[in-house]
């Protein structure tokens, strides 16, 4: 019984997080290390924010506005870590659709983080 509420409490925290809840959500402690998200783990690899802000300006600003809440979630509201976003990015949830690496490149995609961490978006 108490794997099945363990399962439960999973499924009910990935639902809210992949539909864009604007509420809080602990992340499991064991996302990271449980290999779904090994390849979005990392430091930042950019430090251009000033790119960042204008690749998330056309790929990302319509939908959060600097950041904010519109369509999607505010990303200040409740920061991410850097692998949470680049799964975000990659394999989208919720309304949000995935990028690929073909239309939004790594480097990009690692400038809009250092962009994100600037604003606070990013933990």
């Amino acid at each position: 019984m108490r794997t099945q509420y363990k399962v439960f409490l999973t499924t009910c925290w990935l639902a809210a997080v992949g539909c864009g809840s604007s509420k809080s959500a602990e992340e499991p402690s064991s996302e990271a290390s449980s290999g779904g998200d090994a390849a979005y783990a990392g430091p930042i690899a950019s430090t251009d924010a000033a790119h960042g802000k204008e690749v998330f300006s056309n790929f990302c600003g319509d939908c959060h506005p600097d950041g904010g809440e519109d369509v999607g979630p505010s990303l200040i509201a409740t920061p991410h870590t850097p692998e949470r976003i680049r799964k975000q990015i990659r394999e989208g949830g919720g309304k949000m659709r995935p990028f690929a690496e073909q239309r939004l490149g790594k480097d990009d995609m690692e400038s809009i983080l250092a962009y994100l961490a600037s604003i606070n978006a990013v933990k």
